[in-house]
């Protein structure tokens, strides 16, 4: 299939702009201190210690014991150390490199977290909800999907992990469901959006289709070993100034910078974890497979006495009963012992019964142990003119389901420079190389491993015996399975009939910040989020679904370009302060989704589509959609008590967009929030240390995507070298004839 963007063009591309800035030496002295509470003595954990030589701002926090340490030029003359509940100081040095410093209780929520459009704000300021995770909490025992680490930090945050094990979609729902379509919030990654859809497989309702795979939300491979913060916008309000997209709530992820780093630093971790299914269901173990208390196994198809029934309404376990089961042996004319199972081999002959026993840990013996390795590397410097932080990080797990894996590569670089003293440039690149080489099956049907154990595998099979899953001398040809009617061996399923896939994917941005006066500045910043996938579906000989086998291949593309420019001016005036931002941005997308696949292998074992025996079938989804936009906020302060902000932010979507006519496709987003600080209004009894009342309003919601399929198309006879499509000029030259068209869209 084509390849709209190679590894090698975008890795070099990276490798070439990581290498791009110089680092400059100055002389620099070291600072240690303590922070301590004034009425207790005792040290405080997680205080800010932050200095400024009047181009930059650096910092640190103080550990378990209140203790710091921070490297400053010389040109820095004091500190300021805040901390949630006490008041802020600032602390001239004098020369002094050794510091103890007390901190007075009385002021809370002086919080700067980052809300919409990469604008730092008070959270004390703010009349709408935001809730911010700092790196510890994200990282601190690391996952394969950072969005697990979320998973009871938020309130109002629903997280459910997927069940299909590592690298299986985690779903993330803020306040509920708002929408029967889509209830994902957006995700914004250092002011540009990225996306966390996937899209799937193209499915047949029918039996003898492929089923759903799960290959894991587009977020999942954001690094938490690169984020700094995560901060959750989860009001209409909150979002309001992103538009349509953010109707479901705003998690805007902030990235680590080597803005902290003075001279060269390097850091180095790894993490080692184990992890096996959290809880099973509990099961009956008094009866075993059949109906009605009856069973005899003879070949799995209903030769015997319900042997191709799978729930467990048979005879009495463990009551001495000697019945043929899948696994009894069968002795041949040669004297060799083969299973019952062994149908193709055994041609019918006597079985010979055995126990008819529960084994209650059956389900308990499938599932193993699953491993995963995450080894992150991260060299960072900086000084006045600029900084940078480069981070490699290898991640390879194997999932407690057999045969399941996940590898991850990502190169991150964050750049930042000051080539004069009224301009900043900043960059975010990443790069991730992620594959699999087997994802397994959802939803409804034989292929999906946990539905098919869970919910129909007897309380009387043994799972030893389905180890060795194909019957003596038919290897690739017959699997060896406890039921041949209707559900495969499992682990036939899931180390032959595998789902993989290996996905490139670059995401980032460049910015300028140009300040004009103090007061007024400019902001402009263009990035991209692309990804090219290549999946690979492969069925073998005697599976459920497929009895001569089937293979397909697919490839996803998708790519948004977000280019934005923001004007601000901010002003006290006495008592009040104003801050005025007005901007735009404009959003392209693309999307593209082909896949080629055949129901039936000539031979068995060669997973190719020239091995095709039957007509081959090609499905193609695309299409574009762009969003203009401009938007506007002004935000007000009165006497540290009172806080007003006024958004208004308005869209025109090409994909409301018809034919004949582009009218209606303008639509407007107003919200307004006040929040009222009435502990800093009026003097409170003692036991309340923060009191503020909050209001807001907005208005969001939803436009449409206009990606379809354009239709599905049967090659009129099998033949090898089937040429790569891409357009549909290729597809009129393939010799190829609709058949029929597909009203599903992509997702």
């Amino acid at each position: 299939m084509k390849k709209i963007f190679t590894k090698g063009s975008g890795f070099l591309w990276l490798i070439g702009l990581m290498f791009s800035v110089s680092t400059f030496a100055q002389q620099t002295r070291k600072i240690t201190g303590q922070i301590l509470d004034a009425e207790t003595n005792q040290g405080i954990i997680g205080a800010s210690i932050s200095a400024n030589d009047g181009k930059k701002t650096i910092g640190t926090v103080s550990d378990e014991k209140g203790n710091f340490s921070l490297t400053l030029s010389e040109k820095t003359q004091q500190i300021t150390i805040s901390s949630v509940g006490y008041k802020s100081q600032t602390i001239a040095l004098n020369g002094q490199t050794q510091l103890i410093i007390t901190l007075q209780g009385g002021e809370v929520l002086n919080e700067v977290v980052v809300t919409a459009l990469g604008l730092e704000r008070q959270s004390k300021n703010l009349g709408y909800a935001v809730q911010q995770i700092d790196a510890k909490e994200v990282s601190r025992v690391k996952s394969t999907n950072f969005l697990d680490n979320l998973a009871g930090r938020v309130a109002g945050v629903t997280i459910t992990g997927g069940s299909t094990g590592v690298g299986s979609t985690t779903r993330i729902s803020i306040r509920g469901e708002s929408s029967f379509t889509n209830a994902n919030p957006l995700f914004v990654v250092d002011g540009i959006p990225i996306n966390n859809n996937t899209v799937v497989n193209n499915v047949n309702d029918d039996a003898n289709g492929f089923m759903e795979v799960d290959f894991g939300n587009g977020a999942m491979e954001v690094n938490p070993d690169d984020i700094e913060s995560v901060t959750v916008l989860k009001g209409p309000s909150a979002a309001a100034l992103y538009g349509t997209r953010a109707s479901n709530g705003v998690l805007i992820i902030k990235t680590k910078s080597g803005a902290k780093s003075k001279g060269l630093g390097v850091s180095f971790n790894t993490s080692n974890y184990l992890e096996t299914p959290f809880q099973l269901p509990v099961f009956q173990n008094s009866y075993g497979l059949g109906n009605s208390g009856q069973y005899a196994y003879k070949d799995g198809l209903g030769g015997g006495i319900n042997d191709n029934i799978t729930y467990s309404f048979g005879p009495k376990l463990n009551a001495g009963l000697m019945i043929p089961q899948y696994d009894s042996p069968v002795t041949l004319p040669n004297g060799q012992t083969v299973r019952a199972g062994d149908v193709a081999i055994h041609g019918g002959l006597p079985i010979t019964p055995t126990p008819f026993v529960a084994y209650p840990n059956n389900l308990k013996d499938f599932y193993g142990t699953g491993r995963t390795s995450i080894n992150n590397l991260a060299i960072s410097a900086g000084n006045e003119k600029g900084n940078f932080r480069l981070s490699m990080t290898d991640l390879n797990s194997q999932s407690y389901i057999p045969g399941v894996d996940l590898k991850r590569r990502t190169v991150s670089t964050a750049l930042n420079f000051m080539p004069i003293s009224k301009l900043k440039i900043t960059s975010n690149i990443s790069y991730i190389n992620s594959g699999s080489s087997n994802r397994p099956a959802t939803k409804y049907g034989s292929e999906n491993i946990n539905y098919a154990l869970v919910g129909w595998f007897g309380r009387s099979n043994n799972i030893e015996p389905l180890k060795n899953y194909w019957q003596p001398g038919l290897e690739n040809v017959q699997q060896f399975s406890y039921n041949y009617t209707f559900f495969d061996n499992p682990y036939f399923t899931l180390y032959e009939n595998r789902n993989a896939f290996n996905r490139d994917r670059v995401f980032g941005n460049l910015s300028a910040r140009y300040e004009f006066t103090p007061e007024l500045s400019l902001s402009v910043r263009t990035g991209m989020d692309y990804q090219n996938e290549d999946r690979t579906f492969r069925r073998a000989y005697s599976s459920n679904r497929f009895k001569t086998g089937a293979y397909a291949e697919q490839n996803v593309f998708y790519r948004e370009i977000n280019s934005d420019f923001l004007l601000n001016y901010t002003k006290n005036l006495g008592n009040l302060s104003v801050d005025v931002s007005a901007g735009g941005n404009r959003m392209d997308q693309r999307v593209a989704n082909e896949q080629v696949q055949t129901l039936s292998l000539a031979q068995p074992g060669v997973y190719a589509l020239s091995n095709a025996a039957s007509p081959l079938e090609y499905f193609q989804a695309a299409g574009t959609k762009r969003i203009n936009s401009l938007y506007g906020i002004a935000k007000f302060g009165f006497k540290d008590f009172l806080f007003v902000d006024i958004t208004g932010r308005n869209d025109w979507s090409s994909a409301l967009a018809t034919a004949t006519s582009s009218a209606n496709t303008s639509f407007f987003y107003p919200s307004v929030s006040a929040g009222l600080v009435v502990s800093n209004l009026v003097k409170l009894p003692t036991a309340i240390s923060f009191l503020k009342l909050r209001a807001s309003y907005a208005q969001v919601g939803n436009d449409t995507n206009p990606f379809q399929t354009i239709g599905t198309f049967v090659a009129r006879t099998p033949v090898g070298g089937l040429p790569t499509f891409s357009d549909q000029n290729q597809i009129s030259n393939a010799n190829l004839k609709p058949e029929s068209i597909s009203s599903t869209d992509v997702k």
